[in-house]
């Protein structure tokens, strides 16, 4: 599995006050003992459950809509009960001890508790992780706080989210940084290895970061990140990984992985609140990349005293946490969720994701017949959660694909949404496609569901 490592950072403190074992038929969820401490209980996983029935006590945890199939995860996702639950709690404990709250709630300067638990479930120390708002947050972070030069080039796939771009355009017309756009195989993706030539192929001299994402919101391929990343290693460049889509759907080790930055969301797969997000600096090993704090209060504290030595910073990620008031009890829900992920077991949620995944694609072809272009690979090391096609003949009809999505919420009741994106990066036109989420609250049954209801339509609107 992708960014997983048979040698992560152990877990010695796994705490949870999810008890799947403990819950009711009803899937109620255990809260929290009288203050806003989780219990100091290790989490009980019944293991004698059958697969299918273990499934249905953690789905019984969110509260979706019944008379909707949500499938957009891709955009935001939903929290579980225990955790909407908790952050109501939180905020009332603010709200009751505006300057006292860290105390009950068991924060203080520098997170260092939450960043070190943060770190164990993610493969990395309290030093080279923080909290951010957001993937958006990390990556620009990141992006402005190296410090790029003049004519310094930048790879990265003509497939990037918005959230790159925007700060990639500010470097490239603020310090005349070159971005050079690497053509990802789609439709002919067979292995990992052609992302990698790719982006062999267009290493130059002047090549100084390369930036991807793991998983492109566009397509939901998995981009073979160990191999990118060793690749940078081996030329000297800086590796910068845009993980929205990762954290929360599949098992990760930023160690094993090899890159220099990583920033993820802690709202969609992860099912956190809002404006929540970690990001990951690499900070043991040798050739440590410069970074300058952006949007940050401590430099003058940390950073300035030595010259911005990061060998002589201990704690290299706590200047990127604290940047004035902060959302505290949106942190600690985002900790809730994740606390319940490694619950459950994010290699076994990773499995199921994309074995959902797998078994959806696979239910496409057949409705729809193998013709039909599916732009997400169903190839186990480059799967994800996330699939696109396009059942239509026009591929480049943006008013049909973004009715047809439209029309499956209104008149079908199944949320999804549309992307659009070039197949190739010299196209001057846009493919457009459908795009759905498999995650852990699904089932075969649903997946079942959207793909009839999806023929359905389709055979009214063809």
């Amino acid at each position: 599995m992708q960014g997983s490592s048979g040698k992560k950072v152990e877990n010695q403190d796994r705490r949870t006050f999810f008890k799947l074992a403990g819950l009711v038929a009803a899937g109620g969820v255990v809260g929290l003992h009288s203050a806003c401490h989780p219990t100091e209980k290790a989490p009980v996983i019944d293991t004698a459950l059958s697969e299918k029935s273990f499934w249905k006590r953690v789905q019984a945890q969110f509260a979706l809509d019944p008379e909707q199939v949500y499938m957009n995860i891709g955009t935001t996702g939903a929290m579980p009960i225990g955790v909407i639950d908790n952050y109501d709690r939180y905020n009332r404990v603010v709200a009751r001890h505006p300057m006292g709250f860290t105390d009950e709630l068991g924060w203080e300067f520098g997170l260092v508790k939450q960043r070190e638990k943060l770190g164990r479930q993610f493969g990395c120390t309290k030093d080279e992780i923080a909290f951010t708002r957001n993937t958006t947050d990390g990556l620009n972070t990141v992006l402005f706080g190296l410090p790029f030069e003049k004519n310094d080039e930048i790879l990265m796939t003509h497939h990037e989210h918005v959230s790159a771009l925007s700060p990639l355009q500010v470097l490239k017309d603020r310090f005349g940084v070159v971005l050079r756009e690497v053509e990802i195989p789609v439709l002919d993706l067979e292995n990992g290895d052609q992302v990698v030539e790719a982006f062999k192929e267009n290493i130059t001299k002047k090549s100084r970061a390369l930036l991807f994402s793991h998983i492109p919101y566009k397509t939901g391929v998995r981009l073979p990140a160990r191999a990118l990343c060793k690749l940078a290693r081996e030329n000297g460049l800086i590796s910068i990984i845009d993980g929205a889509h990762s954290a929360g759907m599949v098992e990760l080790d930023f160690r094993a992985i090899g890159c220099d930055f990583y920033t993820a969301s802690g709202h969609k797969w992860q099912c956190g609140p809002g404006a929540t997000g970690i990001l990951y600096l690499r900070n043991h090993g040798d050739r440590l990349p410069l970074l300058w704090p952006q949007n940050s209060c401590l430099y003058p504290y940390v950073s300035q005293p030595v010259k911005n030595d990061r060998l002589k910073i201990n704690d290299f990620s706590s200047q990127f946490g604290l940047r004035g008031q902060e959302n505290y009890p949106a942190m600690q829900a985002m900790l809730d969720a994740c606390d319940l992920w490694e619950e459950i077991g994010r290699d076994r949620i990773e499995g199921y994701v994309c074995g959902l995944s797998s078994y959806l694609k696979r239910s496409i072809k057949q409705s729809f017949g193998n013709s039909t272009p599916l732009f997400s690979p169903d190839i186990p090391e480059l799967t994800s959660g996330l699939t696109s096609f396009n059942p239509f003949k026009d591929v480049h009809d943006q008013k049909k694909i973004e009715d047809f999505v439209d029309r499956l919420k209104r008149e079908m009741g199944y949320v999804i949404r549309s992307t659009e994106f070039h197949l190739h990066k010299e196209d001057t036109k846009s493919t457009y496609a459908l795009r759905i989420s498999t995650h852990l609250f699904h089932d075969h049954a649903q997946v079942d569901g959207v793909v009839d209801a999806m023929h359905r339509l389709y055979e009214r609107m063809r």
